[in-house]
């Protein structure tokens, strides 16, 4: 590796302007952002996830060496763990499957040393990070495609052509159809949960909590009043999906990152932010109090009791079953039907059924070793970057997480960067 000392280019998150082709170099962040509404509709959703693995190929055939951060190892462990609890998987379909999971923690990695090893020239941080707060957007947008069309539920042209086999595996069919909302029944009727450009609305909400710090980058800290302008009503027009959606991990999530970075941030002498979060709240609020979302809300939270029960079967089984195969996991979830696979609704829980207990282990100290290597963050950009993998991190009991575990690889980049900012290895 080679690298060269230069002053640290200043951020310019958020500018309209900042040079350069709209995607080119940026082609592994801009798959599976700005270009995400195309590859939803053609069925690919779900594999544009796994663009920053063919970013981390062809930096390895391009270089002789990578630049490998230390905080990186863990992950590096974990992925290549991984392939060894393949012994467990058996069918074309189930070994598929596996194979594509196993690819988004390698577009993990991928997006982690894709930022480092690439010039800051080539590719500037605030034009990944304003990619990165599109999808944000993206996410709003088919929130009210979901409100607006709720009964939608077509195949995909990718989903077509897949063979049989493949096609009729449910995780598959899953990925590739086109469906915007599910519904769910309530008192008071069915409600359309956003979910698109995900698979289901838990990871409609669960990206939508972690792309917020991003956002808040590129739009509520843009230098541009008007782009902060528009940020603000963006923000109003985003509350009525994520309350449909009535998603209590989304909302969670989320309420602790922006606790937390604006905590920090009045610990360092700024007020503002505490002041802006307090606006956020009363905002929320009265968007729910004073529309029918109110009764969206409250009759979500009546009925959290059964989903908390279901949640609490499918963890004691998943800890059952993994006794029984402690090592090398199942490969993937358990079947359980009728209710969900074994193994799901955390990706704690999908680590241990899947890969055993040694990939758990691996899963919390990859993410862990992510969160502490990041907490120092000392530029404004590192900060909210690394509020991008606490949020993350809070959701690991009870969501899923892949794909958009991706995210949290682009914001580990980014924090690197940030603590490196005259280290920049040749593009």
């Amino acid at each position: 590796m080679t690298a060269v000392r230069r002053r640290a280019v200043p951020s310019t998150v958020g500018s309209p302007s900042g040079g350069g082709a709209l995607i080119g170099d940026l082609w592994p962040v801009a798959a599976c952002t700005i270009l995400m509404p195309i590859a939803y509709v053609l069925g690919l959703g779900a594999v544009v996830w796994l663009a920053p693995a063919v970013a981390l190929l062809a930096l390895a055939v391009r270089r002789r060496s990578l630049h490998v951060p230390t905080s990186a190892l863990p992950l590096v462990t974990f992925a290549l763990w991984i392939p060894i609890t393949a012994i467990a998987v058996h069918g074309a379909g189930s070994f598929a499957v596996f194979v594509y999971r196993w690819l988004l923690w390698v577009a993990v990695l991928g997006a982690f040393l894709w930022l480092c090893n690439t010039s800051e020239r080539r590719v500037p941080t605030a034009r990944v990070i304003d990619l990165l707060a599109s999808l944000w957007i993206v996410l709003v947008g088919f929130g009210y495609l979901a409100i607006l069309f709720p009964y939608v539920s077509v195949a995909s042209p990718f989903g077509r052509l897949l063979p049989g086999g493949i096609a009729g595996n449910e995780f598959v069919s899953d990925l590739t159809i086109i469906r915007f909302a599910e519904l769910q029944r309530f008192v008071g009727g069915a409600v359309p949960r956003p979910a698109a450009p995900m698979i289901a609305t838990n990871g409609w909400g669960s990206t939508f909590a972690i792309l917020t710090p991003f956002f808040v980058l590129s739009w509520l800290l843009a230098a541009s009043p008007r782009r902060r302008r528009a940020g603000w009503a963006l923000v109003a027009v985003a509350v009525p999906p994520l309350a449909v959606s009535t998603d209590r991990g989304a909302w969670l999530s989320l309420g602790i990152g922006l606790v937390y970075v604006a905590v920090r941030l009045a610990l360092r002498g700024s007020v503002r932010p505490l002041g802006a979060l307090l606006a956020c709240g009363v905002l929320a609020v009265m968007v729910v109090t004073v529309t029918p979302l109110g009764s969206v809300v409250q009759a979500r939270l009546d009925g959290a009791g059964a989903s908390n029960d279901t949640r609490q079967s499918l963890y004691g089984l998943a800890w059952e079953r993994t006794q029984e195969s402690p090592l090398v996991g199942y490969g993937e979830p358990i079947p359980n039907a009728p209710d969900p696979p074994i193994g799901t609704h955390g990706l704690v829980w999908y680590a241990m059924v899947s890969h055993g207990l040694p990939g758990l282990a691996l899963l919390l100290v990859a993410v862990g070793t992510l969160l502490v290597a990041t907490f120092r963050a000392r530029s404004r950009v590192g900060l909210w970057s690394h509020t991008v993998i606490l949020i993350g991190a809070i959701q690991l009991p009870f969501y899923g997480l892949l794909p958009q575990i991706v995210i949290l690889g682009f914001a580990a980049g980014i924090c690197w960067r940030e603590d490196h900012p005259e280290v920049m290895v040749r593009g």
